[in-house]
């Protein structure tokens, strides 16, 4: 389990909390980012913009929920995105 002190870490842009923080995460958000897409270049495309997307918004992070469950609703809608954008085409 992550402590508080990872996430204000990486809120003050420290890259190797930011390293950690992706290393605890990065296999699970794939494997939700796989279902979705059932795409593996996708599914890593997804987690990479996600984590992107986590790190820029951090501040936003308020911590009512797990880090876990945040960053795992931005993976999924980063899915759902490319799935609209998939049938758009």
């Amino acid at each position: 389990m992550l402590t508080t002190g990872i996430i204000e870490q990486c809120k003050n842009n420290d890259r190797k909390a930011q390293l950690q923080l992706y290393n605890s995460y990065c296999d699970g958000m794939y494997i939700v980012a796989q279902r979705f897409v059932k795409d593996s270049m996708e599914a890593e495309d997804i987690v990479q913009e996600s984590f992107i997307s986590a790190f820029l918004k951090l501040h936003q992070f308020k911590g009512e929920v797990t880090f876990g469950a945040w960053l795992k609703r931005i993976v999924v809608n980063k899915c759902i995105d490319t799935l609209k954008s998939r049938k758009q085409q």
